[in-house]
Order: structure tokens, then C-alpha cells, then sequence
């Protein structure tokens, strides 16, 4: 008996798949998410129909699970219209965190709470992060805004000053 003919035996047995795509996604825009392994990953499978149930590629969930399986963290492009909420359950079980990020509805807000919770003026929570003190003041009073990663630098100062010191500032 050929190879081939064991395949067809074998995919015989185990029925025809479902669906070839995707069936719940509908959207082209995906978002980043992050994936994290909370446990052992012995049900690689079950989560790779989860991640092809919530529209990823087959490409892209097998690209998750190596990656996954390497280094126990992914950042994974899920399409926009997916409900999280009820993809988080259904990979909780299976040792799979799912991680959203975070959003600040207010920059300018979150920037002047977080400064005022340090007891920091503006030039010196500039001068603490690297900022010009204009920049800042802009920022603040809403004529610009901020991008994700100084937002997330405020976060990790927010957390942990002594962190952002110790990147930016080094002994003599």
C-alpha cells in the first residue's frame, strides 16, 4: 500500500474538516494581541482551532504555536471584529492567556495624573523621561498627543521610576 493511499486512509477515518477558512471573522483590520503560556502546552491543537476560529491563517496560527512553544509569549494579529472576551475563555483551559492592549482614553489626562502622583513638575518628569518640557506642555494641554510607546514608558515610570532611571541614566 502507497503512502499516499495511507493518508487517504487515515483522513478517512478522522472525516473531513469542517471549514477550510475562517468562519467568524469577517474583517480585514487585525489588531495585536499577545498571547502567553500560563501552564503546560500539551493541547497545541485545540489551540490552533481556536486561533483558526477567530480568523487567523493557517500560516499565522501555526507561526503562534512555534512561536509559543519557543518562547512562551506571541504577539498575534487578530482581526478586529473577534470577540476576545469569548476567545480569552475558550484558550484559558488550554494554558493560553490572551492580552489586549492597553488603551488611555485621556493622554493628556493620564499624563497630568501620573506626574501629579509622583509630585513632579513639568521640567522635571521631562527630564526624568528624556522629554523636551514644550513637548510635554503640548502633550498635556491636548494640542498633541502622545504615541503608544511614550505612553507605555509612563506606564513602566508609573510602576517603577527606579526602572526608567536605571535605563536612562548610568553610573560614572
Amino acid at each position: 500500500m502507497s503512502t499516499q493511499s495511507n493518508w487517504k486512509e487515515r483522513f478517512g477515518q478522522l472525516g473531513l474538516p469542517q471549514s477550510v477558512a475562517p468562519s467568524r471573522s469577517y474583517s480585514d483590520v487585525r489588531i495585536a494581541q499577545e498571547l502567553v503560556l500560563t501552564g503546560a502546552f500539551d493541547k497545541r491543537l485545540s489551540v490552533y482551532h481556536c486561533l483558526r476560529d477567530a480568523g487567523l491563517s493557517m500560516r499565522a496560527g501555526y507561526n503562534a504555536l512555534n512561536a509559543l512553544a519557543e518562547t512562551t509569549s506571541v504577539i498575534c494579529e487578530i482581526p478586529e471584529d473577534v470577540d476576545l472576551d469569548t476567545l480569552a475563555v475558550a484558550l484559558a483551559p488550554l494554558n493560553v492567556a490572551l492580552r489586549r492592549r492597553r488603551t488611555s482614553p485621556d493622554s493628556a489626562a493620564f499624563l497630568v495624573e501620573v506626574r501629579n502622583r509622583h509630585g513632579l513638575s513639568q521640567r522635571q518628569f521631562a527630564d526624568r523621561l528624556g522629554f523636551d518640557v514644550r513637548t510635554l506642555q503640548n502633550w498635556e494641554q491636548g494640542r498633541n498627543k502622545p504615541d503608544a510607546a511614550i505612553l507605555n514608558l509612563v506606564r513602566i515610570f508609573d510602576r517603577d521610576p527606579k526602572i526608567v532611571a536605571d535605563a536612562m541614566f548610568e553610573p560614572i
